[in-house]
């Protein structure tokens, strides 16, 4: 029992591990093809006011993809004060970017959620359907503004990953809706030795079932999150604009997209590495020097970490509140 239960620890210590290698050898080959000098020197003249406006406007969209994750959550009828899905939703942000792995945030947001008398399959299942909803707009837009690029700038192969991309979050969605691909995918564990998930998939597939009956719901969501995704293109552009740099619009909408896929890929630590390597060959492709594009990349980048420290503020306010409250000596006074 011990060795079987150590095992997939063992496993996720491993692929962490390779994230990590992966990330710093990525690094390690940009640095070695890119002057600091000039990394520095586009670093050093970043416009104070516009990385503030960029500030504002990825707090704004954040706000939109909260009350996203609020609509799932009345969904299911879990009833949140709007501001308190806000603090959680930010919180989940700062796990993100401060744990080796993008779902530290989502445990948080599904803990948050579930002190709310509800189960934690029910908390789960919003989250769940947040990042389903999130990743079909996601791959949606891009297959969308990334189509013009195709040709000129001889995209076809990764273009074809990102239909492919596509198709499989629409089919996601889609087995949601249609619960008799359940026993399909719990065969398909049982084979690869996880039969032991069968229980907390029957739980979690009858609170989905919430969900079956809104589906006007779901696709005004969806419309929603290309409208958050277009907001962080537009991030992007206030981090160029802050950074001197004169990049057409129509650029970010072709590739930011598509660097936004590339990064939700798990083959580094939290994106590092393969955000900054992709949108140096992106951008690269219309002429953006290499240290512009890095610079590009990773100031964006620290943008969303400033944010998501706003999530880390409410996490270390609400700790003595959350000891008062779990203290029985006090709860008895």
């Amino acid at each position: 029992m011990t060795a079987t239960a150590g095992r997939p620890g063992g496993r996720a210590v491993w692929l962490l591990a390779l994230k990590v290698l992966f990330s710093v050898a990525l690094l390690a080959f940009l640095f070695s093809r890119i002057p600091l000098a000039s990394l520095a020197g586009v670093l050093r003249q970043a416009s104070v006011p516009m990385l503030a406006a960029a500030f504002g406007l990825l707090v704004a969209s954040n706000i939109l993809g909260a009350w996203q994750w609020d609509q799932l959550l009345e969904a299911v009828g879990i009833r949140i004060p709007f501001w308190k899905v806000c603090a959680y939703y930010h919180v989940g942000l700062f796990f993100n970017n401060f744990l080796p792995a993008n779902i530290g945030g989502d445990i948080a947001r599904i803990a948050d959620a579930a002190r709310h008398d509800t189960t934690t399959a029910t908390a789960f299942s919003t989250v769940l359907m947040d990042r389903l909803v999130g990743t079909v707009a996601l791959a949606g837009l891009a297959v969308v503004t990334t189509l013009p690029a195709i040709h000129h700038f001889h995209l076809g192969l990764a273009y074809a990953a990102l239909v492919a991309f596509f198709l499989f979050s629409v089919a996601v969605i889609w087995a949601v809706f249609h619960p008799r691909l359940l026993p399909a995918l719990e065969r398909l564990l049982a084979r690869i030795g996880l039969a032991s998930f069968k229980p907390h998939l029957d739980d979690l597939a009858a609170r989905l079932a919430d969900f079956r009956d809104q589906r006007g719901l779901i696709v005004r969501l969806i419309s929603l999150a290309a409208f958050v995704q277009v907001a962080r293109i537009g991030v992007h552009m206030l981090v160029a604009r802050a950074l001197g740099l004169s990049i057409p619009a129509a650029y970010f909408f072709l590739f930011v997209p598509l660097l936004a896929v590339i990064v939700s890929l798990p083959i580094s630590l939290n994106g590092i590495g393969v955000r900054e390597g992709a949108g140096v060959v992106l951008f690269g492709l219309v002429g953006v020097g290499r240290a512009q594009a890095f610079a590009l990349q990773f100031t964006t980048y620290l943008v969303a970490v400033a944010v998501s420290l706003l999530g880390g503020l409410v996490f270390l306010v609400r700790i003595p509140r959350r000891r008062a409250g779990s203290n029985p000596k006090r709860r008895r006074t």
